[in-house]
């Protein structure tokens, strides 16, 4: 009787322990979904690949049913993608317009190609030096997002650097960070164009912007220069009041490009070689830690840098694709897209990694059959 009932007890020790086993063998599910309307975006800088990346990552998250945003936020080029979608530009329309304008031509030359090409060259060494003015002048993209936008977006924030300081524009006014103090400096929002203008600003690339508020003339600067980098989800944490799980950040950094990343450390040694360490950037931020809760889009690596203009509408979508792509990743693993939906997100990818393979870099395919290969794939999803 009493080896009866020792061997009970082991059973269910055993089965207990194969239990456990299996559990700690399956992945963590998530345990907690925020309202859709309480969750935040943030699209960080990345230029032209920003701009893309970032309105497929919102084709994706509109997909998912996150569209109604508690607030939207982006510096540099990510600055673009949310103002649309702050705007209340639907999910396509954004993915539409990014694909449609020109980039090259919203920037105006200000020098000769050899002075454009020394410029992009010694990028490092301006981002330490900081010029106000570079060899390209962004008035025309102040224009463009004031003619498809209008007024200031009542959820809407962008960030720029005034010398080391944090510039943040909201429609509550002009807020002033220095490491010790905060100011606020309007209870006005700032002219939209000149916000965006300023957060986009690459020194030595475009021009600076002088804005003036409260009798202060300060000159913006890229946004991803502050101490916080290119994902400053501070912003969303302090004006809004948004917690790190409700918070979805495209982070439109290297990511897993080793490619790229091979290439940025073979142009630092050889610009350390040649004037030290004055073309070295200062420092550079860790991207935002997804262990603290943050859901953390990171788009593909696209076949072109963040400050190339002149693209194909192939190369664009490509761009796209890769914020579509790796928003549906980081939006099923946090528990946001699941079911019939998550079902027809994945076809959409499978779908799109099939057509790049058969129709990119192969000289006897006509350019253009990507995106119209691509845009008939996402119209039968409901896409497009």
């Amino acid at each position: 009787m009493l080896m009866e009932q020792a061997m009970k007890e082991n059973i269910k020790t055993l089965g207990g322990a194969l239990l456990g086993l299996v559990k700690s063998a399956q992945p963590d599910k998530p345990t907690q979904l925020h309202d859709p309307s309480e969750m935040h975006l943030l699209i960080s800088s990345g230029g032209s690949r920003a701009i893309l990346a970032g309105a497929g990552a919102i084709l994706a998250c509109h997909h998912a049913g996150l569209s109604n945003w508690k607030s939207y936020g982006g510096i540099s080029g990510g600055s673009l993608p949310a103002v649309m979608a702050a705007s209340g530009m639907d999910a396509r329309t954004t993915v539409a317009t990014a694909l449609d304008v020109d980039f090259a031509s919203l920037l105006t030359k200000r020098g000769s190609m050899l002075k454009i090409m020394l410029a992009y060259l010694l990028q490092g060494r301006y981002e330490k030096t900081r010029p106000r003015y570079g060899v390209l002048s962004s008035e025309k993209v102040g224009t463009f997002v004031e003619s498809i936008v209008g007024r200031w977006p009542s959820k809407y924030w962008t960030m720029a650097v005034s010398e080391d300081t944090q510039m943040v524009f909201t429609a509550t006014g002009v807020h002033h960070i220095e490491p010790h103090r905060y100011r606020l400096l309007n209870t006005e929002p700032a002219p939209l164009g000149v916000s965006i203008r300023g957060s986009c600003a690459v020194p030595g690339i475009i021009d600076a912007v002088p804005i003036e508020v409260a009798t202060e003339t300060h000159w913006l600067l890229d946004g991803a220069l502050s101490h916080e980098g290119r994902t400053p989800v501070s912003v969303p944490e302090r004006f809004f009041g948004a917690k790190p799980s409700q918070i979805v950040v495209v982070d439109v950094g290297d990511g897993k490009d080793k490619i790229a990343q091979r290439k940025a450390k073979r142009a630092m040694r050889f610009w350390r070689m040649v004037c030290g360490k004055l073309c070295i950037p200062q420092f550079s931020p860790d991207p935002v830690d997804p262990a603290k809760g943050y859901i953390v889009v990171e788009p593909e690596p696209t076949k072109f840098g963040s400050l190339k203009f002149t693209l194909t509408r192939d190369e664009k979508w490509m761009a796209v694709m890769g914020g579509f792509n790796a928003a549906v990743d980081a939006l099923a693993a946090a528990g946001y897209l699941d079911g019939d939906k998550l079902v027809t997100a994945r076809r959409v990818v499978d779908e799109y990694r099939a057509i790049e393979a058969k129709t990119w870099g192969i000289k006897k395919i006509p350019v253009g059959t990507l995106s119209t290969e691509v845009e008939q794939s996402l119209a039968a999803a409901g896409l497009w």
